[in-house]
């Protein structure tokens, strides 16, 4: 039985202008310092900066420098209890800082729009919400977040006067074997959702009570719902953002808003494990999200530590030394094993590779030492015991090209043991943060392909033909519904418009082993066929381009070959072919290897009029389809989800 899991907040806030609604948004947070710890913070800083880039920026105003500071340090001893850990590898990370001011972010599915946006007082850009029953998913490309994972992100809330109680939902959901970027999602947000494992919430502003909201939390199984519970209320300072962060470990569920805990609890279908996020607006009120960060492997901080090394990507205010207080929960853990520690702890500072070498150089050990002040003032740590060094952008971990490459690389490390200080470039990152790895060659007609290699890398497909020769590095194995399985590949990661196939097969015992799978006109030739189950080929799509000009290209993969447009052949090729089928040799560790042979069905022809075969059309239907050849596909350790 596939669960979902609903949890609902209800929010009450006043109204005011769009012009009030920012200004006195930027009084609220301004009026959260605490001066206190704001000079310990600064002392410990050193000089600090704001921009949209690691290294601050000489042109930033003193206002949003005082707002962002203040912030960050007056929140502090607010969150030094919070417990929540992120995942230490980072999947997809999103703060909309390359998106076009007024427009739809590249990417972003919304059945209606969404607009990225700047709001005066609060750092960098915000991705507003359409509203009045409107679908959004992110731009996660990743088809697996594994069964060890967290997600975060920053939510503003606006009433407005049209909004009169809303309802807004927030969902960790399961692909069901789609790609994780497939624009058909938008039509399961609310409606079809709780067919598949789902962890999703629901807000609502309202009157009911002042100056604070509840939330409930609640089970379905097959969209029948199984159980409920309220939570307690809890204040909340209008037209402040809120950071949410959700933490799943098996079947174990935990979420938290600022720095409480609302649920700990099991209930994740680990046959369904969430791979996705997504928002439902239903109302009228006004929604601004930013800074969503999906990470997996939530660390063991304990055996790291005997191991000598703790990797923490702790987050600070964009170009300062100031820490974001999400971050405390990693702190505390850290500040755990510290305590046993009993040679001396190194802290190292590192940045990504925006802005002037010497300013991350600065801006990095500014970090490292705004770590170890708050681990003396906050948590006890003996000073003596804490050395500091910054290391800038020398040392990174991923590619700076993207935003989860720079996310990764921006951290700080925590050396308790000299020998595991040590550092070995990742293969394909160079001094300038590009792949090096990259092999490409021109097809006919201009195309660029991946050039065919003998050892193409696991987890990607290679397809020889006749006209294709490419290499899909991204692919893999998802269970979808009903016990079926969605073989997907593609040149480009998330990609399923162009260059890019899927295939859907039903394995024998509800999960992937070493079988051959046939089409079903093959295996309707057995003479067992109908009291007998076989594994089976269910269907294929696929847009494959022989060349530049994208036409023609294969539409499907079948189980006959033959070569010539069928106008001449005709439609319908009902021998198929003893050589086509798709073979899984070995499944180890969650991952497989293999191989398939199948004919091609194309689209992008030459237009003819049919003359016979025609499925009863008549003499003139035009054709624009037919058949090039065969292809054959290997693949070796791509991921089963």
């Amino acid at each position: 039985m596939k669960k979902i899991v609903l949890v609902f907040f209800c929010f009450t806030v006043v109204q005011y202008s769009h012009a009030q609604f920012l200004k006195k948004l930027k009084e609220k947070v301004n009026s959260t310092v605490d001066k206190t710890i704001n000079k310990a913070v600064d002392k410990a800083a050193g000089s600090k900066g704001s921009s949209t880039n690691e290294t601050p920026s000489a042109d930033n105003n003193s206002t949003k420098k005082a707002t962002t500071a203040s912030a960050g340090s007056s929140s502090i001893k607010v969150y030094s209890k919070f417990d929540f850990v992120p995942g230490k590898t980072i999947l997809y990370f999103d703060n909309f800082e390359n998106d076009n001011i007024g427009e739809t972010p590249l990417g972003w599915n919304t059945s209606k729009s969404a607009e990225t946006v700047q709001i005066e007082g609060l750092e960098g850009k915000w991705l507003k919400l359409a509203n009045n029953y409107t679908s959004h998913i992110s731009r996660n490309k990743k088809q697996s977040w594994g069964n060890s994972f967290t997600v975060e992100f920053d939510l503003l809330m606006k009433k407005t006067t049209e909004s009169n109680g809303t309802y807004s939902y927030i969902y960790l959901f399961n692909s069901n074997g789609k790609l994780v970027s497939d624009e058909s999602l938008l039509g399961n947000v609310y409606d079809e959702m709780k067919n598949a494992t789902t962890l999703f919430f629901r807000l609502e502003l309202d009157q009911k009570s002042a100056d604070d909201y509840g939330h409930q939390f609640a089970v379905y199984q097959n969209g029948e719902k199984k159980s409920a519970s309220d939570g307690e209320k809890i204040p909340y300072t209008e037209n402040v953002p809120v950071h949410f962060s959700f933490c799943v470990q098996g079947k174990r569920y935990r979420v938290w808003l600022n720095n409480k805990k609302l649920y700990d609890l099991n209930a994740v279908d680990e046959n369904a494990l969430p791979n996705q996020l997504a928002f439902y607006i239903r109302d009228n009120a006004e929604y601004y999200l930013s800074n969503i960060r999906v990470a997996k492997d939530v660390p063991d901080t304990r055996a790291e530590f005997n191991q000598g090394k703790i990797v923490s990507n702790l987050l600070f205010y964009t170009g300062t030394a100031n820490l974001k207080p999400e971050s405390m929960g990693a702190l505390l853990d850290v500040s755990k094993v510290i305590k046993d520690a009993t040679a001396p702890v190194k802290i190292i500072g590192h940045t990504d590779s925006d802005g002037d070498d010497a300013a991350n150089m600065k801006l990095s050990q500014q970090r490292a030492e705004a770590v170890k002040n708050i681990l003396v003032k906050e948590y006890g740590i003996d000073e003596s015991k804490l050395t500091t060094e910054g290391r800038g952008e020398t040392q990174p971990l991923a590619d700076n090209k993207t935003a989860e490459g720079k996310a990764q690389n921006r951290r700080v490390e925590f050396i308790f043991k000299a020998d595991a200080d040590t550092y070995q470039k990742p293969a394909g990152i160079t001094s300038s943060g590009t792949n090096s790895n990259a092999s490409t060659a021109k097809a006919a007609g201009g195309q660029p392909i991946t050039k065919p290699t003998a050892d193409a890398a696991p987890g990607s497909v290679k397809l020889t033909s006749k006209t294709v020769n490419l290499i899909l590095p991204y692919a893999q194995i998802s269970k979808g519904e009903n016990g079926a399985y969605r073989f997907t590949a593609s040149k480009e990661e998330g990609n399923s418009k162009e260059n890019f196939f899927e295939i859907d097969f039903m394995p024998l015992m509800n999960n992937v082993r070493p079988e051959t799978f046939l089409f079903k006109e093959q295996n309707q030739k057995k003479p067992l066929y109908g009291t007998k189950q076989y594994p089976e080929i269910i269907s294929s799509t696929a847009v494959l381009y022989y060349n530049a000009a994208k036409k023609p290209y294969i539409k499907e993969f079948i189980s006959a070959v033959a070569n010539g447009h069928a106008y001449d052949i005709g439609r319908h090729l009902t021998d198929g072919s003893s050589n086509c089928k798709l073979v899984i040799e070995k499944v180890e560790n969650g991952l497989a290897s293999g191989y398939f042979v199948f004919g091609t069905h194309l689209e992008g022809l030459p237009m003819k009029k049919c003359t016979h075969n025609c499925d009863g059309e008549g003499s003139d239907l035009p054709v624009t389809d037919g058949y090039g050849g065969e292809i054959k596909g290997t693949f070796t350790n791509v991921p089963v989800y």
